[in-house]
């Protein structure tokens, strides 16, 4: 039977050399500097600017040499050109850059704004600036400047722009005096403002975390009582309308909330019976919590795998620093969704700040791109930022467009048997292979041509685990996927 909804599938690189990390189809790249070490680089933020084929991966950054100033410092890391200075002045730090979009028809030399934070005016106040399409930089403009401090903003960066409504496409939330206000940027019939400041909660003493969905934003932040930290969010509609806020997760003692990439979840560190360990939400099945324990709080970064369709597993590769040999390392779990952490950064010195980011499309198309691990690394002295990517892919397929093909597997969870079934628009070549959760082949179920049509071949899983197996099928240069689940 024909599978009537729209599947996706990951791509498989064999790309890369050989990986610091586990070998298989899923392969992170050797670790590489991304800055000097001559100097501190820290904060950094990645953003992808331009279009399929011709990306700019945007990395903006703190780097200071003394302990009065601080620079940012902007640079496109998929070229050779220099990084360039953005923002210095003696004895003033520029802090916290943040990128977001600012390509609108209001205003079409725009591309983005970086927001930062600064003590020029003797306490800590919002500007940005803006980068040109010609390549320049607009003078700073206050976003909030009070004679408070406005500290620990982050940003939400929505993916839509909808010009017949208004509703926020980006949103700075920031803190001022323990309390939690958020600034939404509008648009109403294709002009762009920023919006007046809005309460959120108090009192309110970390970082916030926004996650855009496309249509609204959602904050999490973490909160305390007397004695712990829980989780709380809210969440605006399209028109920039914040919600009272909630209590998401109040269990356990919770630190340092981050969001899984290419999924709208949250992961953190939790403190459960003696020790920390690292935990995320599903919206199917619950919580997770790792198998690795740390008797201070973990800073986890994720990186989800992008199966394009929502997953009753969150399959993905945590990062985190750990201690080993009295320093911090950048630990990975060894293959997505398994518990067994090893070294990742093997540098030897100490390393901390991990976070993930979408970057550059692979080929020029809009399938495939990079998903980025960036982190700060401890060189001569001095912080320096280092990185590693892996590909991902997610293809489009429908049986509306006879001429390609796709892949249904039935049952799904199994037992023993499972059938796969697929569709030729032409007499192809065709492999369909299965590989373990640590990316190893373990099975091959064809290789041979098929004519025209609909196939149906089976799989006998008897003699393999309970567990997720990937199923890979390449046609021609075209590569779907699906993953299947044995139960036991």
């Amino acid at each position: 039977m024909l599978m009537k909804t729209i599947l996706f599938g990951i791509i498989i690189s064999l790309l890369f050399s050989v990986s610091v990390h586990s070998q298989g189809f899923w392969e992170w790249t050797d670790p590489l500097p991304l800055t000097d070490s001559l100097s501190d680089n820290t904060n950094p933020d990645l953003y992808l600017s331009g279009g399929y084929g011709g990306d700019e991966l945007i990395m903006v950054w703190e780097k200071s040499f003394d302990s009065t100033s601080t620079a940012i410092y902007f640079d496109n890391i998929l070229d050779s050109n220099s990084a360039i200075e953005v923002l210095y002045d003696s004895l003033t730090k520029y802090t916290n850059p943040k990128i977001i979009d600012a390509s609108t028809a209001q205003f079409p030399d725009y591309k983005f704004h970086i927001l930062y934070e600064t003590n020029q005016n003797g306490n800590l106040d919002i500007y940005y600036i803006t980068y040109l399409i010609d390549g320049s930089f607009t003078v700073p403009t206050a976003l909030i400047n009070t004679n408070s401090d406005e500290i620990k903003f982050n940003v939400g960066r929505e993916s839509f722009w909808w010009d017949s409504y208004a509703y926020n496409r980006n949103s700075v939330a920031f803190i001022r005096n323990d309390s939690l206000l958020v600034i939404n940027q509008m648009q109403d019939g294709g002009v762009v403002f920023w919006g007046s400041e809005i309460f959120i909660d108090s009192p309110v003493n970390d970082r916030p975390l926004i996650l855009g969905s496309g249509y609204a934003s959602t904050i999490n932040y973490l909160k305390s009582d007397s004695i712990e930290k829980h989780i709380f969010l809210t969440w605006s509609d399209q028109y920039g309308n914040w919600n009272e806020p909630e209590i998401f997760y109040d269990s356990t003692n919770c630190r340092n909330i981050n969001n899984i990439l290419h999924y709208n979840e949250l992961i953190w560190s939790t403190y459960i019976d003696t020790s920390w360990r690292i935990m995320h939400d599903n919206w199917y099945t619950g919580y997770f919590i790792y198998n690795i324990s740390n008797s201070t709080p973990f800073d986890p970064a994720t990186v989800g795998i992008a199966y394009g369709v929502k997953s009753t597993y969150i399959d993905g590769w945590v990062a985190t620093p750990f201690p080993e040999n009295d320093i911090n390392e950048i630990y990975m779990n060894e293959w997505p969704g398994g518990d067994d952490f090893s070294n990742f950064s093997n540098s030897g010195t100490e390393n901390r700040n991990p976070n993930t980011f979408e970057g550059e499309h692979y080929g020029g198309s809009y399938y495939c791109w990079y998903d980025y691990l960036v982190w700060e690394s401890d060189r001569n002295g001095h912080w320096q930022i280092w990185t590693s990517k892996v590909l991902q892919c997610a293809g489009f397929i429908g049986e509306e467009n006879v001429t390609e093909s796709f892949l249904s597997i039935h049952p799904n969870p199994f037992t023993h048997e499972t059938t796969l079934e697929f569709t030729l628009g032409t007499r192809s070549e065709v492999a369909i292979e299965v590989y373990d959760n640590r990316g190893m082949l373990i099975s091959i179920i064809a290789e041979q041509s098929f004519d025209q049509g609909i196939h149906q071949l089976r799989w006998d899983g008897s003699g393999f685990a309970a567990g997720i197996y990937v199923i890979k099928m390449t046609v021609g240069d075209m590569i779907y996927t699906g993953k299947v689940i044995k139960s036991p």
